[in-house]
């Protein structure tokens, strides 16, 4: 490395010596026709010279600048107004832009071949202030934050071209924006040369006046400059994590008026919100967690109070609907993992005055009651140390399930209570106010529908129900359930039932009565099968990550998942490395699932989104390992089950 230095170093002094010969040469030639301009106190004689060497003063101003952007040592300013002196200010501009484009191309060349800096004399800090551009989210704030580095006069364009090679940026956007950046500058310099030559020394001095201030500004503040540009461009995960803002008012008036005058009519919503309308900030709502509209059945009817929302991490993953997110107040989290950031959050908007909506279950329900709840859920509660509000959701899981491929028709009620006033929850033990959670949210669409006597109605209203309900109850074949319209039918043994607009079964064969009971029986099956001996999964899977560039869930790499008692272990390439990764049970309350689309981990400060070979295995990999995970708590001493097991 030392060697690699001194090298370079002599290069550079090499270089430096042929530029002041090639200048000592220019200016041996040049000695009659500056002795005769000064004599005449004009600059004809010497823009006639200049004249007289025809295209060879193009090409020398162009290599001369392409040589002093390579460098980024001499500064170019001087060498552009000479350009504006000797050939104009559109023939100057259009020799310097020359020159810097082919500089451009030399630095991303050797930068990207040797992922060295060129012959360039850059200072580890200067590199380091521009280290922003690398990192940037996306191309579009690469861009923005380059551009504004050239109106900068203080700013080498070639330490600019160095950051930009540095980027992710690919070969066309990085030339446009390195070359056509560096043209206003170098515009304003040739013009500058140009007003000497006609002698207009007023003017000469105002413009003169103005760049020395805008050197001294940009000396002093083009840091935060470029720290404003990244916060404001910037919107990645990091960004979204430490930046919850209060909802825009006018963003969230329009998603309000289009729950309010669209989904609230086609669910047929019923609240009893006026009391909690003016219910005095700052305060917690929770809510349970049926269908994928319950942020909007609980928040929109408590307008115009607008609600913070923690949001899957996974939504966050398309940079361009997390700004939207963002901007209505959303927050990200990894499911059932710690998250610092999404807890600071959380206090930022308590602290703010504000209300933060938070759904414990952390998950849709498959079956339409209660889901485990989150562990830290009561713990958090007692240190905000603020009152809770329990927004209660029925009717909605028969609304639009998980499973589902279409709306139905039914009803929605939402009634808000207070569960816990300010007081009372900081006189109460985390022990205490679990109890109350797990009571108070605990929910059964199934009983809510028997008591209200609400009939659902919607079309294909059994399709989709094979991708949860996997066992057959007759034969106890796995994967042979089919689902048209209203009836699912097993490929193996016939058994045939119908779902109903109050959500039973009917069926000549003995079944479930109901989607809840027959999932139910799915967990204890394979809670039985955990028991009787080493049982594991295995699958082929596709692997996706959030993709870097923000574009949602990109594909990473393929290999094999197995699941035990042990946890859960990816074996297979990550962008084209291989590799294990062990997800251990007791790091695994619950595998999220989308029906015949994935299923997930958050681990590591990411998102593992799995898609197994079988698609309709997904919710297989859930119930076992939630089953797996229980098995893991009753040998540690914990033989309470998970809440949803208990009802």
């Amino acid at each position: 490395m030392k060697r690699k230095k001194t090298a370079r170093f002599f290069l550079f002094i090499a270089l430096i010596a042929i530029i002041a010969l090639a200048c000592a040469l220019l200016v041996w030639d040049l000695r009659p026709a500056i002795a005769a301009a000064i004599k005449a106190r004009d600059w004809q004689p010497l823009t006639d010279k200049f004249a007289s060497y025809g295209f060879w003063t193009f090409f020398f101003i162009g290599l001369a600048n392409a040589i002093q952007v390579a460098l980024a040592v001499l500064p170019g300013q001087p060498l552009h107004i000479i350009a504006g002196i000797t050939l104009g200010p559109i023939l100057g501009t259009l020799a310097c832009l020359a020159g810097v484009f082919l500089a451009n191309i030399i630095i991303l060349m050797i930068v990207r071949k040797t992922k060295t800096a060129p012959l360039l004399v850059y200072r580890e800090k200067d590199e380091a202030k521009l280290e922003k551009v690398a990192t940037a989210s996306s191309d579009k704030a690469r861009v923005i934050i380059l551009l504004a580095l050239y109106l900068i006069p203080i700013m080498p364009f070639g330490l600019i071209a160095f950051a930009a090679a540095k980027s992710k940026l690919k070969f066309g956007p990085y030339i446009a924006t390195t070359t056509v950046g560096a043209a206003p500058a170098i515009l304003l310099s040739t013009w500058f040369g140009s007003l000497i030559i006609d002698s207009n020394y007023v003017l000469v001095s105002i413009v003169l006046f103005i760049v020395i201030i805008l050197v001294i500004l940009g000396l002093k503040y083009y840091p935060k400059i470029i720290n404003y540009l990244e916060t404001k461009l910037a919107k990645d995960m990091r960004y979204f994590q430490n930046n919850v803002r209060p909802p825009r008012r006018w963003l969230y008036r329009l998603v309000y008026l289009v729950v309010r005058l669209y989904y609230f009519p086609k669910f047929r919503v019923r609240t009893n919100s006026k009391d909690f309308k003016k219910y005095p900030a700052p305060y917690v709502l929770i809510y349970n967690h049926p269908s994928f509209f319950d942020w909007a059945f609980a928040f929109a009817p408590l307008y115009p109070r607008r609600v913070n929302a923690i949001m899957n991490y996974y939504y966050f993953c398309n940079y361009r609907l997390g700004t939207l997110l963002n901007k209505i107040g959303a927050f990200p989290k990894y499911l059932f993992q710690p998250d610092i950031s999404a807890v600071k959050n959380i206090k930022r908007v308590i602290k703010n005055g504000g209300i933060v909506g938070i759904a414990p279950e952390g998950r849709l329900s498959p079956h339409g009651r209660m889901e485990s709840i989150t562990a830290a859920t009561a713990k958090l509660l007692k240190n905000l140390g603020v009152p809770v509000i329990l927004a209660k959701i029925n009717g909605a899981y028969f609304s639009y399930p998980k499973w589902a491929k279409t709306y139905r028709r039914g009803r929605v009620d939402v009634n808000y209570r207070e569960l816990f006033d300010a007081e009372r929850i900081k006189n109460l033990q985390v022990e205490e106010i679990e109890e109350i959670l797990q009571r108070e949210l605990a929910y059964d669409d199934y009983k809510w529908q028997e008591e209200t006597g609400v009939v659902f109605k919607g079309k294909r209203f059994a399709e989709g129900l094979e991708d949860l309900l996997y066992i057959c109850p007759a034969c106890k074949r796995e994967f042979t359930l089919t689902a048209k319209d209203d009836a699912l039918e097993c490929s193996r043994c016939g058994l045939r039932v119908r779902l109903g607009g109050d959500y039973r079964f009917t069926s000549d064969a003995k079944a479930p009565e109901n989607i809840a009971e027959w999932f139910e029986w799915q967990k204890e099956r394979e809670r039985e099968r955990i028991e009787a001996g080493d049982y594991r999964l295995e699958a082929k899977v596709t692997l996706k990550l959030p993709d870097p560039e923000g574009k949602g869930m990109k594909v990473a790499g393929s290999g094999t998942t197995v699941l035990d008692r042990e946890g859960l272990t990816y074996r297979g390439t990550v962008y084209g490395e291989t590799k294990e990764i062990v997800f251990k049970i007791q790091n695994l309350p619950a595998i999220p699932f989308g029906a015949r689309v994935d299923f997930e981990v958050c681990h590591h400060n990411t998102l593992y989104y799995f898609i197994p070979e079988d698609i309709r295995a997904c919710v297989k990999w859930s119930v076992v390992g939630e089953q797996f995970y229980y098995q893991y708590l009753k040998e540690n001493g914990n033989e309470q089950r998970p809440n949803n097991q208990d009802q």
